[in-house]
């Protein structure tokens, strides 16, 4: 199941990187929450911070893209955390307004249930994404 779980969070990423937004939302549950409230670029799109469903994500996402001119997303790694995945990347970007660039490293906590995404939330390390995800370094 733990290697399933990567494999479904590394496909939404390659969806994304695609942009094939069908894709991207086969992966997660109609009833998912995506959390920002503890991520570094919170207040990049502003309230709210937690998102539900799928209306929901797609929301978030159309804000988060609007906001930036550029914006591309490097995944650097993928922990096993049992139902759970720790992701870790560093999103580089172009403001849109203010055309500063913009280097975000952070981490998530990806909760897997019957092969769906049902819980995101990014927190602004690796170190406090494996904390909440349980694990110990």
């Amino acid at each position: 199941m733990s290697r399933e779980n990567l494999e479904i969070v590394r496909r939404a990423y390659e969806a994304a990187a695609r942009h094939d937004t069908a894709a991207v939302l086969a992966e997660y549950d109609s009833e998912v929450v995506w959390d920002i409230s503890q991520a570094p670029a919170r207040n990049v799109i502003g309230e709210p911070h937690v998102f539900h469903g799928l209306d929901g994500l797609r929301s978030f996402f159309r804000q988060w893209y609007d906001a930036w001119k550029h914006v591309e997303p490097d995944l650097e790694e993928l922990i096993d955390a049992g139902e759970k995945v720790v992701s870790v990347e560093t999103t580089r970007a172009r403001g849109r307004t203010s055309g500063a660039n913009v280097e975000l490293a952070h981490g998530a906590v990806w909760t897997i249930r019957e092969s769906k995404i049902t819980h995101v939330i990014w927190f602004g390390s690796r170190e406090e994404a494996i904390e909440a995800a349980g694990l110990s370094e």
